[in-house]
């Protein structure tokens, strides 16, 4: 019987820090029943004094770690979630796939959008504390445009 596992992992490429000393973000998705992986850049950048390779995170609490971590979080949830779409498909669910999946403009804007209104939701709860009703409107009416092109 031909053993599978399955693995997405978080790093950072040292070899390609930029001039304000930070490294870009990938993650590596690997199905070893192959040996297949492939790497997806996450348009994340952070400097690497801050990023724990272990945790696969940063363990800053600054704003823009936690919105770093929380972009991470999601593209773990959409990895696991486009392995499972193709299981439930009955499709071999392989590295590649799983990056086109990511990468495919039409599956890509779908997440954005669902991700977008999450996001919506979550600054609307927060009218009146940390921002004005206005300001949750212009995410609300962002939201919108871009469904509707």
């Amino acid at each position: 019987m031909e053993r599978k596992t399955f693995s997405v992992v978080f790093f950072c490429k040292k070899t390609k820090v930029t001039s304000k000393s930070k490294a870009p973000i990938y993650v590596r998705v690997r199905i070893t029943t192959r040996g297949q992986s492939t790497e997806i850049y996450t348009q994340c950048q952070i400097e690497l004094e801050k990023w724990n390779q272990k945790a696969e995170r940063s363990l800053f609490r600054d704003k823009v770690s936690a919105q770093i971590n929380d972009i991470l979080s999601t593209y773990r949830a959409n990895i696991l979630q486009a392995y499972d779409q193709l299981i439930k498909e009955n499709k071999e669910p392989n590295c590649f796939a799983i990056k086109q999946r990511l990468l495919d403009p039409r599956a890509g804007s779908k997440m954005f959008l669902s991700e977008l209104g999450i996001y919506c939701e979550k600054r609307q709860k927060e009218v009146g504390v940390r921002i004005t009703q206005l300001t949750a409107n212009k995410y609300h009416s962002t939201g919108i445009v871009l469904w509707l092109s």
